[in-house]
């Protein structure tokens, strides 16, 4: 199962990125080549992979009794060994013995919300020993 961003967040993120991205090389080519103006575009250039990242593996990925949280440095967690599931209002927070893994709802389209919240609500969690 696959947990997505929510579309506006990461349409709003792609029209920021292209928004560096044109400044920065509209600076590099009006002025005269400063390393400094570079890093417009160089910003611009990073942040749209961030954003290809992000729509290539989606926020959360949920398979063979394990959820990861898909970023940078990608942390997992297995899901029958989860000792406390704590919900707020905007965040889940799953914790085993060894791992806590905070997941956090607003960037979660409404219909992967419900999906993760059922998926949450049907684990039986594991006594935590002393």
């Amino acid at each position: 199962m696959i947990i997505y961003y929510q579309k506006k967040k990461l349409n709003y993120q792609l029209y920021s990125e292209i928004g560096f991205l044109i400044i920065g090389i509209a600076i590099v080519f009006l002025n005269n080549f400063s390393l400094i103006y570079y890093t417009w575009a160089l910003l611009g250039l990073l942040q749209l992979g961030t954003w290809y990242y992000k729509k290539k593996h989606q926020y959360l990925h949920i398979s063979e009794g394990r959820l990861t949280k898909n970023s940078l440095f990608p942390k997992s967690i297995k899901l029958n060994e989860l000792t406390a599931i704590w919900k707020f209002k905007s965040s889940f927070t799953l914790e085993t013995r060894q791992a806590k893994l905070k997941i956090d709802k607003d960037l979660m389209e409404d219909e992967s919300l419900y999906k993760l919240t059922d998926l949450l609500n049907q684990i039986e969690l594991k006594p935590q020993q002393a």
